[in-house]
Formats: structure tokens, sequence, C-alpha cells
């Protein structure tokens, strides 16, 4: 069986010259995936001409047979030819609504014995293939298949550090760790900000936590947890002036309660996980999160009792209910509850 699970491998292969004829990508983590098809066809067609020797199907669009004639036709200039196919849901268990009729027998045809010179590049945005099917089974078995399933926290501040030096810029221990505090785990959003921070350094400059903190705006995340630390100091005008404020910046009123349910809900898990006398990076690990929000979580429900995150969260969790039920306005709902969190604080905190 030719799967390749490790996408670091697949592209060190690639790198070294070993391009297989078939490959089968799939996951959620869709800017690896196209990176790795953008490595994939870079290598392929080098000294090509990429106008003949590329093409691209989306195979919502189109059918998979109508890929596997292009694969089958050789380059009339020499070199290889890519050729991809984007958005292979049949592939999966997903159920979509069809509009082209595929025959997939044609493509397992083609895989079993694919033309050499060609590349074939399946991409599915997906978490998982569907492997019942006899299809999925036989076609993992003649192609390469990698997949990419979003970075664990640890390994998302080594993959920012090794953005950073791709630039041939200097990192500061701390940098990485930095910048995935503020941009999250978007992995499109930190390849950009990793590019403007080597511009902002320049070549054989070192990128700090200052130099991270100057450049990288904060996320919504970062505002909301803003917003939760002013309800553990008992300061509703702050918390109220916080929420205004990006209201003011068009932020939705149902996204921002989503992210105090989900602090809420962290503040608990990570105190009651404490009590039982796992350290922070157990529990980071347990639920799979950053290491850093769990330090932050830990610091903010030293504020409140367990009692009272349990009342906080149940609270948020029905102003969201009610929001969707058209029972009350999402603006007055986030307010009620901030009001209602600084009673719950003072009389159960």
């Amino acid at each position: 069986m030719k799967v390749m699970a490790d996408y670091r491998q697949a592209a060190k292969d690639v790198k070294e010259g070993k391009i297989a004829p078939v490959y089968l990508l799939y996951g959620t983590e869709t800017f690896l995936m196209d990176e790795m098809c953008d490595w994939i066809k870079t290598q392929a067609l080098q000294g090509g001409d990429a106008g003949f020797n590329l093409v691209v199907m989306d195979l919502e669009e189109q059918p998979v047979q109508s890929l596997v004639r292009e694969a089958e036709t050789p380059s009339f200039f020499g070199g290889k030819r890519v050729v991809i196919g984007k958005n292979a849901w049949f592939l999966t268990g997903t159920r979509v609504k069809a509009k082209v009729e595929h025959r997939p027998e044609e493509l397992l045809d083609y895989a079993q014995n694919p033309l050499q010179d060609n590349v074939l590049i399946l991409t599915v945005p997906a978490e998982k293939l569907d492997t019942r099917k006899k299809l999925v089974r036989q076609l993992k078995e003649k192609a390469v298949t990698v997949s990419f399933a979003p970075l664990e926290p640890k390994e998302l501040t080594g993959w920012v550090a090794r953005r950073l030096k791709q630039f041939q810029v200097q990192v500061h221990p701390q940098a990485a760790d930095r910048l995935v505090q503020l941009a999250g785990n978007d992995l499109r959003l930190l390849a950009s900000e990793c590019e403007k921070l080597a511009v902002y350094v320049g070549r054989g400059g070192t990128v700090t936590p200052d130099a991270v903190a100057e450049l990288v705006p904060r996320t919504l995340e970062q505002d909301v947890f803003k917003l939760i630390n002013s309800v553990a100091k008992r300061n509703t005008g702050e918390a109220l002036g916080i929420f205004h404020d990006l209201l003011q910046n068009k932020e939705e009123p149902i996204r921002i309660l989503a992210l105090i349910i989900r602090q809420f809900r962290m503040m608990l898990q990570v105190k009651v996980m404490a009590e039982q006398g796992k350290a922070a990076k157990e529990i980071a690990s347990l639920l799979r999160v950053h290491p850093y929000p769990v330090k932050l979580a830990l610091q903010q429900g030293r504020s409140f009792s367990e009692e009272t995150l349990r009342c906080l969260l149940q609270r948020a969790i029905e102003a969201d209910q009610w929001i969707k039920s058209g029972k009350i306005d999402k603006v007055l709902a986030v307010e009620r509850l901030l009001l209602q969190a600084d009673i719950s604080s003072s009389t159960f905190g």
C-alpha cells in the first residue's frame, strides 16, 4: 500500500525527484494541501511549458472521466504533464448534489496503469475518505496518499518558526509562540503574517516578540479574552465598552457570543482538570489547544468558582438559543448576559 501519511516526507520525496504518477491528497488543512499541489506542480514542470502541460479541473463541475482523458494525453512538447482534479467528493461519504455524472471506474483503471510521464493529482478537502468504498481502497493501493490534518498546537509554533526562517531571518525563541497567540491557527493568515514580519525586519534581521506585537493585529478571540477579563474583574462597564467597540467594528454579536461560550467552557474544563492535579501542558494536550490559552484560562478561572463558571456557561448557551429562536434581539442578549455575569460573579465568585 502506497500510503504516505506525513506531508513533509512526501514533499521531501518530490524535492528529490521521486515524483509519483498518481497522488491522492485529502484533509481539512487545505493550505498545506494547496502548497503540496503547487510543490508537485513546480517540480514536475521544471523546464516545461505550464500553459500546455498543466490542466486543472473542478470535479464538482466536470466528470472524472474527462480528467482521466487529460491524464492519458502525453505532453506535446516533452517533459511531464500535470493534471489536477479538485473536489473529488465522490471519494468520501459526504453527499454532494451531483452536477455531473462520474464514472470512477475509469479513474481506477487509469491508476492501475498510469502514464509515467504525467502526474495526476486528486484533492479532497474532507477529513477522511470513505474506505468502505472499494474504489477508495483500491485507489489508495495505487496512489501516493497524503493526509492533511490540522496541525497540533506543539507543531504550530515549529511550523511558524520554519516559515519565518525560509525568508532568511532569525527568530527569537518566543516570537513564534507570540504570533500563534495573536493570529490563531489559520495557516493562511499565519503565512501572510510571517511574510510581513520578514519584510519588516529585513534579511538577516531578527523577528522578536515585540515586533510581532507591533505588526500583528489582535484577533476577535483576543478582544473576547479582554472582555472576559473585565467580567472577571467585576468591571461590567469595561466589558460592555469592549462589546460595543466590537459592534462598531462590524463584528457579528452571534460570533462574539460563540467565542464567549467557548472561553467559559475552556475556563470550566481547565479549572476542573487543574483541581484533579493535571498540569497545564497535560491539559493543553487533552483539549488539543495551544498551551498559552490554557495558561490564560487558568489565570482567569481563579476569579470564579466552579459553580459560577457552570452558571455563566449555561446562561451563555441559553442566550445563544434565545437569539436563534427569535426570542430576543442579539445585541440585547449579549448585553444582558454581561450584566448577569457580573451579578453571578459577585454572588458565587
